[in-house]
């Protein structure tokens, strides 16, 4: 998998967090280095002018490896905003959301580079990511996209993608909205809904960084993966032709449990978690 057709894009959304730097170089140092880095930074001080940032993508430069920076001036929306601003450029078969708060060992990309190969209609492929700052997931057990993973991103995809952070509202937005949505069930949703597979390495580990405390976060528990959930299967029905009732029922019962489970422990932590790793 050396051509351009096995490259794997690699979007980086940050608001500046010291870590970055360590994420940028542990995927400039992976073995597989048939990869292209865009980065999209909606901070109030643009991180190209810190030195750490300014070593990092000179060691780009010295491995050989395309990375590109630009800075956002979105407010009101930058996580939507600041994803579609990375999907205008990353628009090949194999796409990767990074966190700017993640180190993968170098044999990760490798790792996963079998599935990319020889499945041919796959969804997404995820690593085991240890620290995911989930403690107490209702997803646990059950396979679901995470930072890291690799999705699948043909024409169907893109463009449903494309409307997704182009008309949506996400948790990560951080605007008070009752039909917000997240990111990382939505995704979920939709690759499930589409009848792909979805594969989680257990033996490919993978590290997030953010070992702070957690804030509280006033969401709507059930709410939010409901609303998910009718986002996906409505935007699978529109670019599709389909009808949305009948798309909702090929999500595994499984997943549909994590929604109509009762409120006491819940989705709520979760995304209480999840939310601060973006806003924070």
């Amino acid at each position: 998998m050396t051509d351009s057709a096995s490259t794997v894009d690699i979007g980086i959304l940050t608001k500046g967090k010291p870590t970055l730097s360590m994420t940028l170089s542990s995927l400039l140092l992976q073995d597989y280095r048939n990869i292209r880095i865009h980065i999209v930074d909606t901070g109030d001080e643009p991180v190209i002018q810190r030195d750490d940032f300014a070593f990092a993508m000179r060691l780009a430069f010295d491995r050989g490896i395309r990375c590109d920076y630009e800075f956002s001036r979105e407010r009101a929306r930058r996580f939507s905003v600041g994803r579609l601003q990375l999907l205008e450029v990353l628009n090949g078969p194999y796409l990767c959301w990074m966190d700017d708060d993640m180190v993968l060992p170098s044999g990760a990309l490798q790792a996963m580079a079998p599935v990319l190969r020889e499945t041919a209609d796959f969804g997404f492929v995820v690593p085991k990511v240890i620290n995911a700052g989930f403690p107490g997931d209702p997803l646990e057990g059950l396979i679901h996209y995470a930072p890291g993973g690799v999705m699948h991103q043909d024409e169907l995809v893109r463009n449903v993608l494309i409307d997704y952070y182009r008309t949506g509202v996400d948790v990560l937005d951080g605007l008070d909205t009752p039909d917000k949505v997240w990111e990382v069930a939505f995704l979920t949703e939709l690759f499930q809904g589409l009848g792909r597979d979805c594969v989680l390495q257990e033996d490919n580990v993978i590290y997030h960084l953010d070992y702070r405390a957690r804030q509280n976060w006033d969401l709507a528990e059930r709410q939010l993966i409901q609303t998910s959930r009718q986002r996906a299967a409505g935007l699978i029905a529109h670019h599709t032709g389909g009808e949305p009732a009948a798309i909702l029922a090929t999500i595994p019962a499984e997943f549909v449990a994590v929604q109509a489970a009762p409120a006491t422990r819940s989705f709520g932590h979760v995304l209480r978690n999840v939310t601060r790793r973006f806003m924070g």
